[in-house]
């Protein structure tokens, strides 16, 4: 497959821009001969079988659906809208962030952006170029766009959709017009998208007449079903094990699951995302705070069953959100806790190491069955990096899962879905799992380019994957892992892996940063500069450079990155800016942040 890769790059006469290169090359990447055979069928039949679109005399306005996500709700949210439009006879365009022209605005007419927020209010790693474009000198006039927004967030954090209101805003500013006033969904947005949609095709409908532009979709023999978030995979546990010390101050845990690879498919640099059981014993203590039975007949979107069924598998119990506290200050007659929901910076503060139970307890209100229900919101799955390479484990998906357990307001607290996946499932037991793609998180096409990998904590999970890649390809790239976390003898997750790739070749350097070994206190941040020459000489031989982590840690690599290019570059503090934003339209700068 290497061979093949090299061949492709080699053609020098080919149509392709370098953009599309790249793209089909980190396609095919993988693929066995069978694999490719299909895949050259099938663009030869886009060849013969493209689709058309009808004209009209007066042809009216086409639209293209725009989706940048993170955790894969946007993207769901615009196929479901652009599946929806097709069927009203529509012929929209669906397509992600990271595969837009910005130029291509201009020659926009309908422009339907679905967008999530990440970090301290950024934009998904997918849209930087589109934020960068529009925020730019050069962003040009769109008098001639007409565009609605839906943004995805949640109101526990403070910068809530704030890529939503800054897309809708830059938007505006350039003349472009609103189809429909902005949308800022919260965690439970499924209703909210439902709406939105049906008002969008409404006002499409007054736009584009059903008559004058329809689509000839590609006939295909089979069509597999998608398993996403609202029609998760059963994937079964093969086996668990802590892969951190036994009196390490965190109990960090490798994962095994067990797919079916001609339904699931995933590759490097993607996510996981899961749903999971509550704890009985939190189930149990509610329960008892609340004065209500397990066996208490509810309704939960339209189907019967048990209290104890829906608060086991279907309701959100270890995540506090402010509007739960606000339902519930309004039931309770709580005049201390209505106070503080109305104060949106303390709501926040409040929520952020709290679970209901910690209302039932210090905040008692008189509820029955169906009333909690209703309080309470739907489990949001969680997702995982992937730690594991398909090339390599075919039929199985490793995730790197840290147990979330804190003290706090006279108890402890174990988190929902890392309590579960360390303490409470066993080998067989099987759980709803969806693949979200994260193409702005990617290995390079070429497998010779050099990869320098950085990572704190569970961070590491996603570089697992990529030298399982690599070691299966037969790559001969050069690899260097920044790793940090508490302590070497008791942290060092994965530590027989990196040894080993390191004896095969695929580790040519590993940089270690342990934060409370005595002595050797040192952050990943911190060790970057103190190799900075070295990392420097990397990056000028072509090295692609990633990140992942927590927000903090993220932040202060990209300092530390700064710093770097200004001491060995000698560049100014703008033109270092300049730098690493080169770096990142080019490829060579991404993360993945949390």
């Amino acid at each position: 497959m290497d061979n093949t890769v090299k061949t492709l790059e080699d053609f020098s006469n080919h149509p392709l821009e370098r953009v599309q290169l790249s793209r089909l090359l980190q396609a095919v990447e993988g693929l066995d001969k069978q694999q490719l055979s299909w895949a050259s069928g099938y663009l030869a039949g886009l060849g013969v079988l493209e689709p058309t679109v009808a004209k009209a005399p007066d042809q009216v306005p086409g639209v293209t659906i725009l989706y940048a996500t993170q955790g894969g709700n946007a993207r769901s949210v615009a196929e479901a809208l652009a599946e929806n439009a097709t069927a009203q006879g529509f012929a929209p365009r669906l397509v992600s962030a990271d595969s837009y022209r910005p130029r291509d605005l201009t020659k926009e007419q309908v422009l339907v952006v679905v967008i999530s927020t990440q970090g301290e209010g950024e934009p998904p790693e997918s849209a930087y170029d589109l934020f960068k474009y529009l925020r730019g000198d050069r962003a040009p006039r769109l008098e001639g766009l007409r565009y609605a927004v839906f943004g995805l967030g949640d109101s526990s954090y403070e910068q809530f959709c704030q890529a939503a209101r800054e897309l809708d805003e830059l938007l505006g500013n350039q003349g472009a017009r609103s189809l429909l006033d902005r949308i800022d969904a919260d965690v439970e947005f499924q209703q909210a998208a439902t709406n939105w949609q049906d008002r969008i095709l409404t006002e499409l409908g007054e736009l584009q007449p059903l008559d004058q532009a329809r689509i000839i979709p590609l006939q295909r023999e089979s069509a597999t079903p998608r398993h996403d978030r609202n029609n998760p995979f059963r994937a079964a546990l093969l086996a668990r094990h802590r892969i951190t010390t036994a009196d390490a101050v965190c109990n960090v845990q490798h994962i095994s699951l067990e797919i079916d690879p001609a339904v699931i498919r995933y590759r490097p640099g993607d996510a996981l995302g899961l749903y999971f059981q509550n704890d009985p014993a939190l189930i149990e203590e509610m329960l008892a705070l609340a004065g209500l039975a397990a066996e208490a007949p509810v309704s939960l979107d339209g189907e019967r069953m048990t209290l104890g069924q829906a608060l086991e598998e279907r309701l959100e119990l270890t995540q506090l959100h402010p509007s739960v506290v606000k339902a519930w200050a309004a039931l309770a007659g709580d005049q201390g806790l209505d106070t503080l929901s109305r104060e949106r910076e303390k709501l926040r503060t409040f929520v952020q190491n709290r679970q209901f139970v910690d209302l039932l307890q210090n905040h008692p209100a008189d509820v029955d069955a169906q009333g909690l229900v209703e309080i309470l919101h739907a489990q949001q799955p969680r997702l995982y990096s992937i730690a594991s390479s398909q090339t390599a484990y075919e039929d199985e998906v490793h995730l790197t899962v840290a147990a979330l357990r804190y003290r706090g307001h006279g108890r402890d607290h174990l988190g929902g879905a890392s309590g579960y996946l360390t303490q409470r499932i066993s080998e067989g037991d099987d759980l709803g799992v969806y693949v979200v793609e994260n193409p702005s998180f990617r290995l390079p096409a070429s497998a010779d380019i050099p990869i320098i990998m950085i990572g704190a904590g569970t961070g590491i999970a996603p570089y697992r994957a990529f030298l399982q890649e690599r070691e299966a390809l037969g790559s001969a790239g050069d690899g260097w892992l920044v790793f940090g976390n508490r302590h070497f003898h008791r942290d060092f997750l994965y530590q027989a892996d990196w040894l080993a790739y390191r004896k095969a070749g695929l580790l040519n350097r590993i940089s270690l940063a342990f934060s409370r070994d005595e002595g050797a206190c040192s952050y990943v941040q911190a060790r970057l500069y103190e190799e900075r020459a070295e990392l420097y000489r990397w990056l000028r031989e072509g090295a692609h450079l990633y990140v992942c982590g927590g927000v903090e840690m993220a932040q202060g690599v990209h300092q530390s990155l700064l710093a770097i290019v200004q001491d060995q570059g000698g560049l100014a503090e703008e033109a270092a800016v300049e730098y690493t934003e080169t770096l990142r339209e080019q490829g060579r700068y991404q993360r993945d942040i949390y």
